[in-house]
């Protein structure tokens, strides 16, 4: 299912990243204290954020702004198709200027609450 991702750079106390993936009409978020991996083999701990239907944020600000306080650029967004889909764990072709390539994320067992795993499995 191909759809849309923005990465946005957030800077608030502390400077972080939010993946933004629509996904079934749903704008799912991640925070990453990192920037994304770019490497393959590379893994980053993400921690999901509120949903939102798509019709209720408007599309522009999706591109351009992120939600909550601080200041925000899109530091990269552009396609991806998602290839697998379970509660636990997604697997998607991010094609994007910096991010780009195969990923998953799932969710961590282990760890009590939204925590997930982002790993870039190839090129």
């Amino acid at each position: 299912m191909l759809s849309k991702f923005v990465v946005h750079q957030h800077k608030t106390g502390r400077t972080h990243f939010d993946l933004r993936i629509v996904q079934n009409g749903v704008l799912r978020s991640w925070s990453l204290l990192r920037e994304p991996p770019r490497r393959r083999g590379e893994k980053r701990l993400a921690i999901e954020r509120e949903s939102f239907t798509v019709d209720s944020i408007d599309c522009q600000a999706f591109e351009e702004e992120a939600f909550g306080l601080g200041k925000v650029r899109a530091w990269d967004n552009g396609d991806v198709d998602i290839t697998a889909v379970s509660p636990k764990h997604l697997v998607f072709v991010f094609h994007g200027r910096r991010i780009s390539g195969n990923f998953e994320i799932r969710r961590m067992r282990w760890y009590p609450g939204n925590r997930w795993l982002l790993k870039k499995t190839s090129e």
